[in-house]
């Protein structure tokens, strides 16, 4: 503790418990009495107790890690707890990514996990300069509360400091308040979608007969040209493959890319593992669907798509399949909606199809979420009821 005078008088500067230098007044232009009244406050005192409480939060947590533990040092025990209790990757890394981007910004990566405040939370998750919605706030703060629910389950913290943390709704402007809100793509819109793709294998399967035919090739150059013509047929058939399941079946896209021959196992069903949730779902194989299986080649003992599952196991490619989905619907005029709005789609038709009457409406309208609940996997039929689009879609894109 310190004294300064300032302007004719004392203040008195001590170190906080996380560190950080602060000034009071003593509001005594006399050293003497100002000291006086330091000593009466007790603020030597009490700055040597909050140095002794940071002192021995540091203690209990180099005795139960081995080393000074900081919210940096934490990711990686963090990471692989997660993974211990069986979240998907995709989990995992947005969650480090949420953490360390946060603590990148908020300069915390050396402070131990006993010095984090609630104000170190609020500040970064109110932030008003930041552009992101009430929603990805929320998704931000759920992340932070679940990396504090493991320095709690370690003992690194007594407590969750995110757990009385809110989104400030004040710093929000009117667009960041309202949700985004998918439509699902229209019946005319998923048949351009799949006359598209039918049309581009049409085309690619006529330069590959062109180049088997071309007398002109040498060996070498006629498998490089079939190679790259048949890993542009390869992706195109997925894409025709995942339009036509998802908007039947609802699987995601990360579901369809990781399907394995052995979903297909059981005759007319589709059985799968959720990637997002490890949820069990089984769906009626439609026939469609079961002629385009048939005609897969085998590249892979495993998986149907192997090239596409490799882009979607790779947190930091996954990204690359939504890319290519909105750039190939763009190229159409479709506008606006990406590959989870087949999922939309086929929440919606089925909602439609079986709520027929008025008589049973109530009684419909439950049952149907239900079965919409069961169709996409999800384990509250609150998450389902945003799928459904009673009305129907509209019929024009922008």
């Amino acid at each position: 503790m310190k004294l300064k005078k300032i302007a004719g008088v004392y203040h008195a500067q001590f170190r906080t418990a996380t560190g950080a230098r602060r000034m009071i007044s003593t509001k005594q232009t006399d050293r003497e009495q100002a000291l006086a009244v330091v000593k009466q406050a007790g603020i030597a005192e009490m700055e040597r107790a909050g140095q002794a409480g940071k002192l021995s939060r540091e203690v209990v947590g180099r005795i139960l890690t081995g080393k000074r533990m900081t919210v940096g040092k934490a990711v990686e025990p963090f990471r692989e707890w997660m993974k211990s209790r069986g979240r998907s990757p995709k989990t995992i890394a947005e969650n480090t990514i949420t953490l360390n981007a946060w603590m990148r910004e908020m300069k915390l990566e050396s402070h131990p996990p006993t010095t984090i405040t609630g104000k170190h939370i609020a500040d970064w998750i109110n932030d008003a300069d930041k552009s992101r919605g009430q929603s990805s706030r929320k998704v931000a703060l759920g992340h932070l509360h679940t990396f504090f629910a493991f320095c709690c389950s370690n003992g690194w913290v007594s407590a969750d400091p995110s757990s009385a943390i809110g989104i400030d709704y004040s710093v929000l402007s009117h667009e960041q308040k309202e949700p985004a809100e998918r439509q699902p793509f229209t019946p005319d819109e998923l048949a351009r979608l799949t006359t598209h793709l039918e049309s581009e294998l049409q085309t690619i399967g006529q330069d590959m007969a062109r180049v088997e035919a071309d007398t002109s090739y040498t060996a070498n150059g006629r498998a490089v040209k079939l190679g790259k013509l048949g890993g542009k047929h390869s992706e195109l058939f997925f894409w025709l493959f995942a339009v036509r399941c998802s908007s039947t079946t609802g699987l995601r896209l990360s579901d369809i890319a990781g399907l394995e021959w052995r979903c297909f196992g059981e005759p007319g069903k589709l059985v799968v593992w959720m990637d997002k949730t490890n949820r069990r779902i089984e769906h009626p194989l439609p026939a469609e669907l079961e002629t385009m299986v048939s005609g897969i080649p085998l590249t892979s003992p495993t998986h149907l798509f192997p090239a596409q599952h490799a882009i979607i196991s790779d947190v930091k490619r996954r990204a690359l399949l939504s890319v290519q989905f909105k750039r190939m619907c763009e190229r159409i005029g479709i506008f606006g909606k990406s590959q989870h709005c087949c999922r939309h789609a086929a929440a919606s038709e089925r909602y439609r199809a079986i709520d027929k009457d008025d008589l049973a409406k109530r009684l419909a309208e439950t049952l149907s979420m239900t079965q919409i609940k069961q169709l996409l996997g999800h384990s509250s039929a609150v998450t389902s009821r945003r799928y459904v689009h009673p009305a129907g879609p509209s019929t024009e894109s922008r």
